[in-house]
């Protein structure tokens, strides 16, 4: 399979929480740990594959160790169910791609990826 990333990820882990409007018009608001991140996108864990859809464009907040928290948009643009050799079920998740960060986003991620926050 095709990379598709423009930038390398890395493995982080990072409090994020997902803002996703409802047919019915409320928001579901849920929060997740990353498994990885890249300048272009994050993916996080969660078992459930049914909460969202390929294609459905979500509010994030990112926690910055506590300190800040960093919001955008993003798409959801893979579900993956991991299984091991031996079948048992692995880290599940979504990969999110960023939809316009800000300056700001954009900063406190690089740093992140660096390894320097």
């Amino acid at each position: 399979m095709k990379e598709k990333r423009q930038s390398e990820r890395k493995r982080i882990t990072v409090t994020t929480v997902i803002k996703k409007l409802t047919p019915g018009g409320s928001y579901s608001i849920m929060e997740f740990q990353t498994r990885d991140a890249s300048l272009g996108g994050i993916f996080v864990f969660t078992e459930d594959l049914s909460i969202f859809d390929l294609g459905d464009e979500v509010e994030i907040l990112v926690d910055d160790n506590g300190m800040r928290y960093y919001d955008g948009k993003a798409r959801v643009v893979r579900s993956e169910r991991g299984f091991s050799e031996s079948g048992e079920e692995t880290e599940s998740g979504f990969g999110l791609m960023f939809l316009e960060p800000t300056e700001d986003f954009k900063e406190m991620l690089e740093k992140k990826l660096k390894g320097t926050s």
